[in-house]
């Protein structure tokens, strides 16, 4: 991945800062009050957050800070105060960079805030409009846990904790408080592919690939040897008319409903594949593979492997793929590079 050279900026000045390495590091105020002030977070020996079970933060009292006006970082409005219906202030700015796709499970303590995970354009060195949460009425904040909002390879965030406005009195709550990062690894996509074959002169014949995987991924089908012909990719899977079918009557029987039309759904769906690589010869020596991706590149893809040889297909191994790679890697070693 190429970065822009305001990209490269932004890591070299979170390289040369001074880093928060631990939730007991102290900053006096009014330090990150304003975005351009926004405090590193990092180990000491990389401008990347570190991979789970490495926590990292900052602790500050946020009594006496600010909204920022207007600035040529947020223009004439101003920085950014409102969370769906929630209106915050006192707002306190962090950096974070990450060399590594992945979940950020976020935490702010001591008081009612708000937190807002914005990406920094790559271009400007501008925060974007991004996830925020507002969801606990107490002394704690965070995403939640089964949704943690997706950080990719090769960019900046802006983290801004705000108090919480009370409706009553209009103040802004503010006072000490403690922000901890975690980087997680992004979720691994869960699907399955199977083979079927028969035995031909110097190779096998393929009868039918079957893939399943969930709702919105693709699957590439590839022979790893020249003379085995181009891959072939199914996009955005639905599942088969037949699948569907029987599916939706299982379901149906079960509660004495009628069958109700199929449709597409997030569970796990049969790509349309029987005829992917239908008749076409294998010869020993070559793998078939199938790989399994995430549209959207954000999640650990899954890979399937048959190695040909003696004019039979050897045992199914399974792998994992990172996020936008087709490199296939020992399953359980993905981590999001």
């Amino acid at each position: 991945m190429k970065l822009s050279r305001t990209l490269l900026a932004v890591f070299a000045a979170l390289l040369a800062l001074p880093a928060a390495a631990s939730a007991q590091s102290t900053v006096p105020p009014p330090g990150g009050d304003n975005y351009a002030d926004a405090i590193p977070v990092r180990p000491s020996n990389s401008p990347f957050l570190p991979l789970t079970p490495g926590v990292l933060g900052f602790g500050a009292d946020t009594s006496s800070y600010t909204v920022e006006g207007p600035s040529p970082a947020f223009g004439p409005n101003g920085e950014f105060n409102v969370c769906g219906q929630s209106a915050y202030g006192k707002t306190i700015w962090s950096l974070f960079a990450v060399d590594r796709t992945g979940r950020i499970d976020l935490t702010a303590a001591g008081y009612d805030s708000v937190i807002a995970l914005l990406p920094v354009d790559a271009d400007t060195g501008v925060p974007q409009g991004g996830p925020c949460t507002d969801r606990l009425a107490g002394r704690i904040e965070s995403f939640p846990r089964d949704n943690l909002p997706t950080v990719k390879k090769n960019n900046v965030y802006a983290v801004q904790v705000g108090g919480f406005r009370n409706p009553q009195t209009g103040e802004f709550a503010g006072g000490p408080l403690e922000v901890d990062f975690e980087l997680l690894p992004p979720e691994q996509l869960i699907a399955d592919a199977g083979l079927a074959w028969r035995e031909a002169s110097g190779g096998v014949r393929v009868t039918s690939v079957r893939v399943d995987g969930p709702n919105g991924s693709q699957a590439v089908v590839q022979c790893l040897r020249k003379s085995c012909g181009r891959a072939l990719t199914v996009r955005n899977p639905k599942p088969t008319a037949k699948f569907a079918r029987s599916s939706a009557k299982r379901g149906a029987e079960s509660t004495g409903q009628k069958t109700p039309r199929a449709k597409a759904s997030d569970d796990q769906v049969r790509f349309a594949t029987k005829n992917v690589l239908r008749g076409r010869r294998i010869p020993n020596g070559s793998r078939l593979v199938v790989f399994v991706e995430s549209s959207t590149d954000d999640q650990i893809g899954q890979v399937f492997f048959w190695d040909i040889k003696g004019n039979a297909a050897g045992a199914k191994q399974i792998g994992c793929l990172e996020p936008g790679s087709r490199r296939i890697q020992r399953l359980g070693t993905c981590d999001g590079r």
